[in-house]
């Protein structure tokens, strides 16, 4: 989301030069903090049940921080925005439906168990920590739409371990539009006060 000023008059051209630089930067900055603000705030609609359980938490948006650390400020003589370049953002933004590109299904975290282990087993794919605990001795079987796993035998005690759903197989996964740039009436308010007293300030010669 940006602001940009479309044309300057003739007759106020030289006298503005570059001189809303500094206020196009106040305007990136503002649009950074209002994207954020929107996030914290919470986005419409609600983390489906599954979701809630495997990030522990039952905000929007909110997962391991990298989409709101990732939303930067950009500004020019004439022009100012605040975007991402995550790749996951757009769907975010507009939602959309997920398949898989070469796979058959999608594998998706069953529980917060799943991320646990992703995380110690610094895998970053369901295929590479499947890959992964089956190289530390565990097996897999799927039932219907649940892929379990569990710790095969080892040792004189000949037990294997508790039986636990890793992931959920699904053919694809429907995302909700949860827009978090966008200009809101709130904030078209503050940047025009904010463009016309650069204006201002620009031809009175204080920027």
């Amino acid at each position: 989301m940006g602001v940009k000023v479309i044309k300057r008059p003739p007759d106020y051209a030289k006298r503005i030069g570059v001189g809303l630089a500094p206020t196009m930067k106040k305007a990136a900055m503002y649009l950074q903090s209002s994207a954020l603000g929107k996030i914290n705030s919470g986005i419409k609609p609600a983390n489906a049940p599954l979701t809630q359980e495997v990030k522990q938490g039952s905000q929007t948006l909110r997962d391991n921080g990298d989409l709101m650390r990732s939303i930067a400020p950009h500004s020019g003589d004439l022009w100012a925005d605040a975007s991402t370049n995550l790749k996951y953002a757009r769907i975010q933004q507009e939602g959309g439906t997920i398949t898989p590109k070469s796979a058959k299904a999608l594998f998706i975290p069953a529980s917060a168990k799943t991320r646990t282990l992703m995380r110690s087993y610094g895998a970053h794919t369901p295929r590479s920590l499947i890959k992964a605990m089956t190289a530390d001795s565990y097996g897999f079987f799927s039932v219907g739409k649940a892929y379990f796993t569990y710790k095969k035998s080892t040792g004189k005690s000949g037990k294997k371990g508790k039986e636990f759903i890793l992931f959920i197989i699904s053919r694809s996964v429907k995302i909700p539009a949860r827009p978090f740039l966008y200009i809101s009436e709130k904030d078209n308010q503050y940047l025009m006060k904010l463009i016309q007293e650069g204006v201002s300030n620009s031809l009175k010669g204080k920027n």
